[in-house]
């Protein structure tokens, strides 16, 4: 019976002194810095690290240059996987963050080359993939290799000359060409009164015609006492 009490004894100190080791291994376990995942990455402190913490982020993670979100159209973000197809305007990237999980993944641009930077993550969960993506950031340096015009403003003061065209001496003076204008004759129903041939105005064509006035004027006369006389009548038809 005391040999059998003894080894109970023995058996319940060598069960604690086994969960103990498997606790501290436990322990040991949790407390090792997760993978990166990526060749071109190093997994940084396990701590937070986000824009708007106080002090430069980037300062916080090594990156040289000031903190920065992407603008829209140069990076694109598929489940875990970060693409950056663009440097934001007037600035080159020098790095860029990924936190997921209890740590962050430092991508440097000398790691990753030229771009697209493709499939940027965040380190290893302890399932082997990578942990969901909490938040992102890039360090940015401002590109001397760029340089910005400002468009100034052209104010434009109104002229006080009169709008009449100034004359020169190649322009030539219009010539006013007076067309003679044929002038229709209208008649009338008003007689013309002729003057006789006594006017002075009518030309002398050497003609003299007053002797034919002078008997036309007494053929007058003797047709008029014919017709007035009915003896003178009566005379002639005998």
């Amino acid at each position: 019976m005391r040999i059998t009490t003894r080894r109970l004894f023995g058996a319940a100190a060598l069960l604690a002194l086994s969960a103990t080791g498997l606790l501290g291994g436990t322990a040991s376990a949790t407390s090792e810095t997760p993978l990166p995942g990526d060749a071109r990455a190093v997994v940084g402190e396990q701590k937070n690290v986000d824009i708007g913490q106080p002090g430069n982020a980037c300062e916080v993670v090594g990156l040289p240059g000031e903190e920065m979100t992407m603008p829209a159209g140069t990076f694109t973000v598929e489940g875990v996987d970060i693409d950056i197809t663009a440097y934001p305007e007037g600035y080159v990237l020098t790095g860029v963050v990924v936190k997921g999980g209890p740590a962050y993944n430092v991508y440097t641009a000398a790691k990753l080359g030229d771009l697209a930077w493709e499939d940027l993550h965040p380190p290893l969960n302890p399932s082997g993939g990578p942990a969901g993506i909490s938040h992102w950031f890039v360090c940015a340096e401002q590109d001397d290799t760029v340089t910005t015009t400002e468009s100034t403003p052209v104010t434009t003061t109104p002229s006080t000359t009169s709008s009449t065209p100034a004359s020169t001496t190649d322009e030539v003076a219009p010539t006013t060409t007076t067309e003679p204008v044929a002038v229709t004759p209208t008649s009338t129903s008003t007689p013309v009164a002729v003057d006789g041939p006594g006017n002075d105005d009518l030309a002398n064509t050497g003609f003299d015609g007053g002797w034919m006035l002078v008997v036309g004027l007494a053929l007058v006369a003797a047709g008029a006492a014919f017709v007035a006389s009915p003896k003178l009548r009566h005379l002639l038809r005998r």
